[in-house]
């Protein structure tokens, strides 16, 4: 269409959206919208975008967009493809789009809505679209690739937008991508294979960066400025988005990166890894060819397959092929490929505190650190000869030198584990971009609820550090904002929560979002992070920014340096 004819379209459309609504309200009822014929409220919640003309709905206060497509129905293990909706398509964006195919799991709440392997949807919400050149945040939701998803009451971008102070705004997008087996499966071993499902191996990293393309191309139409993008992820989800950050095709489409626990290390497999991995996957479905293969339903994966396969295989990360993943990602960073990025990068204080949990005798501490180091030598293994791999497995001198440091063999043990899968892999992540972009800021979170009221609530269910420290997850209730109904089994009672905590870590992300730079009025003076200062902001109910937190702990592991 030329685009003087788009002018005209745009005076059309309101006019169409008044007789859609109504048409809607006829056969569906009265919504929260206000009355079908009023126009100007037809196009307050309207985005007229190059990809479709999106009917969003008023969320008290807060304009939301849900289960927006970004790519095209998938085609069964090949690469998304740009939506074919265009302008002129009237779309009604009010539905949450299903979650990937996963197992079923009480925590990971996203696992109990609908699930497809077509779920290549996001979610947009800002306060007016008609307030242009907001800053736009991106979210890749966790869940070790193979599980979560949008609908989980965690990741609900309302509240963020919400909580803004009244003169502010800003774009927060969260997006679905293919997890699992249906993210990452290397087909090359079946019968029939051809290079047509040759990206199959890198889905997951292909869908996040498609997501990015569509925001690119249409996010103006809901007041965002796609010159000031910003990633934010956690878990596996800032491992994909530290991996975005060395592929130029991603990174050309986002400005500032947010990596919460979770960057390139342990989080790549080897091809050789993943032609492994794919094997225990056939030898489950029971197939040897590409046609038994697409034979298998993604409901009938979903319904008898899919828990034993991420039993038997793990978490399959993103596999560093050389063409869409680059084979060294370490090297790639420490070359200034995302010199241009600003970032934020921290961890919390008790990642997988759970891990030494003795539920025997809930919530103790196990007795015997062999565990732990079991899961060490696992975690290590996992990765195959990835270039991305870092561990202290191989040396022993090390893990001998870093458990003398402290007098509880479990909770050293525990350390090490949290040490050798989140913070140090983030200090190098640190080190090597600092030196190519002074605007690089490092964190540690350390609020943690009482456990005595996070088990009060949820019981059996509560999820509590035996050491009383801030496990995985636990800066994302606050980030978003949803105290209440974010992550009960993690924070406990949403009114035992400190707001000003929430209020803090909100406008310290939106003031990084906005700026490159997280100082606010909220929270003292947070000065850059570099090799020689080591300047960390320490996050709890009081924010204090420490030079090298724990730096015997870190000169011990640094004789390991990748």
């Amino acid at each position: 269409m030329a685009k003087s004819s788009n002018k005209d379209l745009r005076k059309i459309i309101p006019l169409l959206l008044c007789a859609f609504l109504v048409l809607s309200t006829v056969l569906t009822g009265c919504r929260n919208e206000a009355p079908a014929d009023d126009e100007a409220t037809a196009e307050k919640y309207t985005a007229i975008a190059p990809s479709g003309t999106y009917v969003g709905h008023d969320n008290d206060g807060v304009t939301e967009f849900l289960g927006i497509r970004y790519a095209a129905p998938i085609e069964r293990w090949k690469a998304p493809t740009d939506v074919t909706t265009t302008m002129e398509d009237i779309i009604e964006a009010s539905e949450w789009g299903p979650s990937c195919i996963q197992p079923d799991d009480e925590v990971e709440v996203a696992s109990k809505w609908e699930q497809s392997e077509d779920c290549l949807q996001l979610n947009i919400w800002t306060k007016d679209i008609a307030t242009i050149g907001k800053p736009v945040l991106v979210f890749i939701h966790g869940g070790g690739a193979w599980q979560g998803g949008t609908w989980d009451p965690l990741y609900d971008g309302e509240h963020f937008v919400r909580n803004l102070p009244q003169s502010e705004d800003a774009v927060m997008v969260t997006i679905n991508y293919r997890l699992g087996i249906f993210g990452s499966l290397n087909l090359s071993q079946l019968d029939g294979y051809s290079d047509e499902y040759a990206d199959a191996v890198n889905l997951a990293i292909l869908d996040q960066i498609q997501a990015l393309k569509w925001i690119n191309e249409n996010i103006e139409a809901f007041g965002g400025d796609p010159n000031n993008v910003t990633m934010f992820g956690q878990s596996a989800g800032g491992g994909a988005t530290c991996t975005l950050m060395a592929i130029p095709e991603a990174n050309q489409y986002f400005h500032k990166a947010i990596l919460e626990s979770g960057v390139i290390f342990n989080r790549q497999i080897s091809v050789e890894k993943s032609m492994e991995n794919a094997q225990i996957v056939f030898d489950i479905l029971g197939v040897t060819s590409v046609e038994e293969l697409m034979d298998i339903s993604d409901k009938q994966i979903q319904n008898d397959f899919i828990a034993d396969i991420m039993s038997a295989v793990g978490t399959p990360q993103r596999v560093a092929d050389g063409r869409i993943v680059p084979l060294d990602c370490w090297s790639a960073l420490n070359s200034g490929v995302a010199k241009d990025i600003d970032v934020m990068i921290g961890t919390t204080n008790g990642e997988y505190d759970f891990l030494a949990t003795d539920w025997d005798n809930f919530p103790d501490a196990i007795e015997d650190p062999d565990y732990i180091w079991q899961r060490i030598v696992r975690s290590r293994n996992s990765g195959g000869g990835s270039a991305a791999v870092w561990s202290v497995v191989d040396y022993p001198d090390v893990v001998e030198e870093y458990l003398a440091l402290g007098d509880d063999p479990v909770m050293r043990m525990m350390d090490l584990y949290n040490d050798s899968m989140y913070r140090q892999p983030s200090i190098y992540i640190a080190q090597a971009l600092s030196r190519w972009n002074p605007n690089l800021y490092m964190y540690c979170w350390t609020w943690a609820p009482e456990a005595r009221l996070v088990i009060e609530l949820e019981g059996d269910a509560a999820e509590v550090s035996p050491f009383g420290r801030a496990m995985h997850c636990m800066e994302l209730i606050f980030v978003f904002g949803t105290l209440e109904d974010g992550y009960p089994e993690l924070g406990g009672p949403g009114e035992a929560m400190p707001t000003e905590l929430m209020q803090k870590s909100q406008a310290t992300w939106y003031a990084f979002a906005l700026t490159g730079n997280p100082n606010n009025e909220l929270i003292p003076t947070w000065e850059a992070y570099n090799s020689t200062s080591r300047l960390t902001m320490l996050m709890d109910e009081e924010w204090e920014i420490v030079s090298d937190p724990r730096a015997q702990d870190r000169i011990v592991l640094d004789q390991v340096q990748p």
